[in-house]
């Protein structure tokens, strides 16, 4: 056999029999990337002294207090922790540009096994997909988010789901690699529910005098809402609940959150 010949045979040999070419592999983003989280409006502040108003804030508080509601939260909170712990594991390749990821997870005391299966859709995307079991039940997985992912990490889209085909939740993220700002966004598209359209959009510009903000649609109207990543401080804007288009202030996390003239 001419020796080019038997070059080009052991190279095919080897090529094909590469069970996981790691480095095709799509990168999961991270967590945070995909997920909102909403760790400074988690809580009421406590009231220090009967003259102290915290009302700035509380409102602001209470825009995003729907996207806490056991109407999303209890669609998010399983896929959320599932996909957290997916990202400590090993994947296998299935063949056909897709990867696979399952595992056993425990969730309020409950056994799941969890499927995360990413596959190649083209140069610049893949496609992504999650289905969870009762360990029990293994043969009878529901899906529970998927959607689109850029192999750059600066777009997504995904859906999530009740029951397997009931689309709760749309996101979208948009990231800026270059100015490390960006934004993610949830719209509620459970049918035929009172806030069915609504929305809430989280973006993060560091160079921001508030670094943070999240547009809140609500079936009330609309609630715009900046603030501190540091130091906490912020303000917020509804004219349908304060009756005008001001801003309204609060201070900082070390000052209480209370109320306070904006400059």
């Amino acid at each position: 056999m001419p020796v080019i010949l038997m070059t080009a045979t052991v190279l095919f040999i080897a090529v094909s029999c590469d069970k996981n070419p790691k480095g095709e592999q799509p990168e999961l983003p991270p967590v945070e990337s995909l997920f909102m989280s909403y760790a400074d409006f988690d809580e009421q502040p406590v009231t220090k002294g009967a003259m102290a108003s915290h009302e700035n804030y509380i409102y602001a508080y209470s825009s995003v207090l729907f996207w806490h509601s056991p109407s999303v939260t209890l669609t998010m909170a399983l896929p959320i922790a599932a996909y957290g712990y997916a990202l400590t594991q090993e994947s296998e390749y299935m063949g056909d540009n897709t990867w696979k990821w399952s595992f056993d997870f425990q969730w309020n005391e409950i056994s799941y096994i969890v499927t995360l299966t990413a596959s190649r859709e083209n140069n610049e995307e893949f496609s992504i997909k999650m289905e969870v079991a009762l360990a029990e039940l293994p043969s009878l997985g529901i899906k529970w988010f998927d959607g689109m992912i850029r192999y750059d990490h600066t777009h997504a889209t995904w859906t999530i789901y009740k029951e397997g085909t009931l689309a709760v939740v749309d996101g979208e993220m948009n990231y800026d690699f270059e100015t490390n700002a960006g934004n993610l966004k949830y719209t509620y598209v459970e049918p035929e529910k009172e806030e069915t359209g609504s929305y809430i959009l989280y973006e993060y510009d560091q160079e921001a005098v508030y670094d943070a903000s999240y547009t809140v649609s609500h079936s009330t109207g609309m609630t715009e809402i900046e603030w501190d990543t540091t130091t906490k401080e912020g303000h917020v804007k509804d004219e349908g609940h304060f009756q005008d288009a001001d801003w309204h202030c609060w201070d900082t996390l070390a000052n209480g959150l209370v109320d306070m003239v904006c400059e």
